[in-house]
């Protein structure tokens, strides 16, 4: 690493980090393990209070300190790189090709066009289990680059020219700040899937629950999407420390949902609804990819192999049905009554 720092930097890493004692050793040893990049690392703590600081006293990384939350880490970190290239990377994030990054900046590098952002193709590390058709499905749309499809734990590499066009991590959004910069790189730019790996901890999940944190993702990449920031207020605990997940509760959100939209007029309340719907309706393409990742699931197909079958007419002939007035409309109505009914139940059976 010393060697590395002396050189010219090629590469910075930015990884935030708060209470991340248990994963930070085979985090570093893995990052050691990168060939032909000369890069820094910069860790930005949010607070630690468990061993993490000392662990890190010792390991020649750039560690500075910010305000908690991972876009204020982000920001702070990117304010100190000196890289042309940056790599905004979670602390479960783990690489098995050592040209990884290498290869990964000489694939953007080809093009011109500074506007190319990168992100990996995602793995889920289950400790040895078979993968399930869950985490398989939300492999295979991750390596989709669709919209609201990337996030943080694909890595984000990208030309600091180009982070500079899109602008800071927002700051005021508990979470989602990852996805809401990878939509805004969008509108400037594009994404490109990268040659490697990377793997991440199904670890969150496996606490909270994959089907619960995936709902309570997607309403909340909904209400980003719509400009509703009044749950986010609302609802600080999102997203929890690592050390306080549990199994995830959503009947206390699905309630404060019903609040909220309770103490709006009848007009703004339906505006909401009809907005949510027409999210809900331009998301519809994925009924037709899970239908093909399931066939290609239980074919045994890598998840570089999901056959278009079901999406390659499904998706034209809904879109013609649905995108008018009448689809949203219908949409919308569709979601409210789902919403009841989804509520109803988790009060039913959500764990106390």
């Amino acid at each position: 690493m010393e060697e590395k720092m002396a050189q010219v930097v090629e590469l910075s890493v930015i990884v935030p980090v708060l209470n991340e004692a248990a994963e930070l050793p085979t985090f570093l040893a893995d990052l050691r393990r990168q060939r032909q990049v000369t890069y820094e690392l910069i860790i930005v703590d949010g607070g630690s209070t468990d061993a993490t600081l000392g662990l890190l006293q010792s390991e020649q990384v750039q560690l500075i300190s910010a305000p908690r939350g991972r876009g204020h880490q982000l920001n702070a970190g990117a304010a100190k790189a000196r890289g042309d290239w940056l790599l905004f990377l979670h602390v479960d994030s783990r690489f098995d090709d050592p040209l990884a990054w290498r290869n990964g900046m000489d694939c953007l590098a080809r093009s011109s066009n500074r506007r190319i952002a990168g992100h990996f193709s995602l793995n889920f590390w289950t400790g040895g289990q078979r993968k399930s058709q869950g985490y398989d499905f939300y492999q295979r749309k991750a390596r989709s680059s669709k919209p609201e499809t990337i996030h943080g734990d694909q890595g984000f590499l990208l030309h600091r020219t180009l982070k500079q066009q899109v602008g800071d991590f927002r700051t005021d959004l508990p979470v989602m700040e990852d996805t809401d910069f990878a939509e805004r790189l969008r509108a400037v730019g594009q994404w490109q899937l990268l040659p490697a790996v990377i793997t991440t901890s199904i670890r969150r999940f496996a606490a909270e629950g994959l089907w619960q944190r995936q709902l309570l993702g997607a309403l909340m990449m909904c209400f980003r999407h719509i400009g509703w920031y009044e749950f986010f207020d609302r609802a600080p605990a999102v997203y929890r420390l690592q050390t306080d997940t549990e199994c995830l509760r959503l009947a206390p959100f699905f309630d404060l949902i019903a609040q909220l939209l309770a103490t709006r007029p009848v007009g703004e309340r339906w505006k909401l609804w009809l907005a949510s719907g027409s999210y809900v309706r331009r998301h519809g393409w994925q009924l037709f990819f899970a239908a093909d990742c399931r066939r290609a699931f239980r074919q045994g197909r890598s998840t570089r192999d999901t056959p278009e079958v079901w999406q390659f007419w499904g998706v034209p002939i809904y879109d013609w049905l649905t995108d008018n007035l009448l689809g949203r409309v219908l949409a919308a109505l569709t979601l409210r009554l789902w919403f009841a009914a989804m509520r109803s139940w988790l009060h039913r059976n959500d764990p106390a």
